[in-house]
């Protein structure tokens, strides 16, 4: 079975890390326009930190943002893979509150690592049906070998 969403710890992690990546509530919006999220499920946020940013939180727009990609399901796999890219890739913390520097760290070393695990059976998996394949392969190979010679030894 194929998931067309974030599992629930790399959700989580996601949702602590963009705001303490960014220092402002634009910034954190920006972080998902730049991962090509569409206006349509930004839109509503842009408005609120430009009327009233004090009402919002950098928190709530990031779980916001990343739980309407997990819910628009498969059409959005591209959005939350390149979210997650641009997180594990994320090495100049420069940028970070002061305060927030060792905390962006450690969580971006968290998803680094989940994200590294899940390569690892993704990568496992497609090699063990590689090899299934293979197999297969060799074996509808002999079984029309060995028909063909049952075959011309009946004629």
């Amino acid at each position: 079975m194929i998931t067309y969403h974030y599992p629930p710890e790399l959700l989580e992690l996601l949702c602590d890390v963009i705001p303490v990546l960014v220092r402002s509530k634009p910034a954190v919006v920006d972080f998902f326009v730049g991962a090509g999220v569409p206006n349509k499920l930004l839109g509503d946020w842009r408005l609120k930190v430009r009327q009233d940013r004090n009402s919002v939180n950098k928190y709530e727009i990031a779980r916001s943002v990343l739980c309407r990609l997990n819910d628009a399901g498969e059409p959005a796999l591209t959005m939350r893979r390149e979210i997650v890219k641009r997180v594990s890739e994320f090495e100049d913390f420069s940028s970070c509150w002061d305060g927030d520097r060792l905390k962006a760290q450690g969580l971006v070393g968290q998803i680094q690592k989940l994200v590294n695990v899940k390569d690892s059976f993704t990568r496992i998996n497609l090699e063990r049906e590689r090899e299934r394949k293979s197999h297969q392969a060799q074996y509808e190979a002999e079984l029309a070998a060995k028909r063909k010679r049952q075959k011309s030894g009946l004629h």
